[in-house]
């Protein structure tokens, strides 16, 4: 819960996806942009997941998914690491 809370409130200038990381990464800090998106693009990192009311936005229309006011917006990040083996 890198936010510090289960609920933020927004402005209403954020009505889709992409508003919501912006001002999220904007009030977190550098640290959490780096997280949320690929370096030097505004594409969102591979091991980063978006839900919004439970569906993920890779689904949906991506970072221009809509917003309404009552959704649940769930966002982690989830790192798997690939064991490789030989001889």
């Amino acid at each position: 819960m890198a936010a510090g809370t289960e609920d933020i409130e927004l402005p209403e200038t954020v009505r889709n996806v992409g508003d919501l990381v912006e001002e999220l990464t904007r009030r977190l800090g550098p640290d959490a942009r780096r997280l949320v998106f690929d370096p030097g693009t505004r594409e969102l990192s591979p091991s980063v997941i978006i839900l919004v009311n439970g569906h993920s936005v890779k689904m949906l229309e991506g970072l221009n998914t809509r917003l309404l006011e009552k959704d649940a917006v769930t966002i982690d990040s989830v790192d798997i690491m690939e064991i490789v083996g030989g001889g």
